[in-house]
């Protein structure tokens, strides 16, 4: 009866310390996930994932995605520039060795006080470096003589048509096409409008324009 006990309490010490052995050795988990924006299904790439206990840890690719060896209990921190901070516990007790989850970071915006940054250490420096200031005259003289009057004038005469312009004048074109296309031909001399748009081109310069062209024309015609 007592070599019966003794066989009992000894098998009954091995599985105690075959327990222990198999409680202090913990189970590798792989650990995998996609790292999200929010609410968006977009994946955060260069995501930092790393355990702070054993220092090791990995990085999410460019779809966000990350992979990598863990231990039952663990505690997983994951960290992106821009987004707060998120820590995970391994839970123990997994069947397929395996663990998934989609991480959702939020973003962390961080508002920074205003710096103004003066070349001049002191107000009383500064208002005496205001009161000794001389622009230069030169270009105020240029400022002058490019707005003068006749300048001005000059460059509107010669501008030439904008895009309103050309399409105004385009679709008139059209416009009149479409009117006559039942009537014959008419002579211009004896078309009042024709003759109205020949006193505005002329009030606004367009014969002169016409006429120095062709005068330029003329005269290096005549110099050859």
């Amino acid at each position: 009866m007592r070599n019966i006990f003794l066989i009992v309490f000894t098998l009954f010490l091995a599985f105690q310390v075959a327990d222990l052995k198999a409680q202090g050795k913990p189970k590798i988990i792989q650990f995998s996930g996609l790292v999200v924006s929010g609410d968006s299904s977009y994946g955060i790439p260069s995501v930092h994932i790393y355990i702070p206990k054993s220092g090791r840890g990995t990085t999410s690719n460019f779809l966000g995605y990350f992979s990598m060896p863990t231990l039952e209990g663990d505690t997983v921190a994951i960290r992106a520039v821009g987004y707060r901070e998120k820590t995970f516990t391994i839970p123990k007790n997994i069947k397929d060795d395996k663990w998934s989850l989609i991480i959702s970071l939020s973003e962390d915006t961080l508002s920074l006080p205003d710096v103004e940054v003066l070349p001049w250490p002191t107000e009383q420096i500064f208002k005496e470096a205001f009161i000794a200031l001389r622009l230069p005259e030169q270009d105020m003289n240029n400022m002058n003589e490019n707005l003068n009057d006749q300048v001005m004038k000059r460059m509107m005469y010669n501008m030439g048509a904008d895009g309103n312009m050309n399409h105004k004048y385009y679709m008139n074109q059209q416009v009149n096409k479409q009117e006559q296309r039942f009537f014959a031909p008419t002579i211009s001399l004896l078309n009042p409008f024709a003759w109205s748009k020949f006193i505005k081109s002329v009030k606004k310069g367009g014969l002169k324009e016409q006429w120095k062209e062709s005068d330029g024309d003329d005269g290096s015609k005549d110099r050859k």
